[in-house]
């Protein structure tokens, strides 16, 4: 029976901090991976929905705009060539960012930036969009909207360098 022995007290309190610490690294690793999961996420939506406006206006030979907003964006199509630019189309769909969206700069607000694709799918409207915070380990944080393209990037320096 004097072999038998249990833990002692210091032990078990040892085990308990060192699964602690472990814990909180994890879990500080975790909320920033999710973060940075869900700016890739807005970034590559936003991406995605731009290209199919561009698409749509081709295939459809209608105008399609987005028209940035605070807090997201919603898609209009315009049924005639007559329509205004600023208060014509008709709402296809709104969507909601959780991160807010700047120009590069990242304090110039995007809010009611429209783009506009023509019937052949090109704007005049070119903008690069930075979605924030750009201190992420995020690979995509901005939106380059060229005149027949749109391309992705990550914020360096002030400038959205293409991927």
């Amino acid at each position: 029976m004097k072999n038998r022995r249990g833990f002692s007290l210091v032990e078990l309190i040892v085990v308990i901090a060192i699964i602690a610490i472990l814990l909180t690294i994890v879990t500080l690793d975790f909320s920033s991976m999710n973060r940075k999961a869900q700016i890739e996420r807005q970034t590559r939506e936003l991406f995605s929905d731009l290209n199919k406006a561009r698409l749509d206006s081709v295939f459809m030979k209608q105008r399609h705009k987005i028209v940035m907003q605070p807090n997201g964006y919603t898609f209009f199509r315009f049924s005639s060539a007559d329509e205004s630019r600023t208060t014509g189309g008709t709402v296809i769909q709104t969507r909601n960012v959780t991160y807010q969206m700047t120009k590069v700069n990242g304090t110039t607000s995007i809010a009611d930036r429209i783009f506009e694709f023509d019937t052949r799918g090109f704007t005049n409207d070119l903008d690069t969009i930075r979605i924030n915070p750009a201190d992420t380990a995020a690979q995509v944080d901005c939106i380059v909207v060229h005149t027949a393209r749109t391309n992705l990037g990550k914020i360096e320096n002030n400038a959205c360098v293409l991927k």
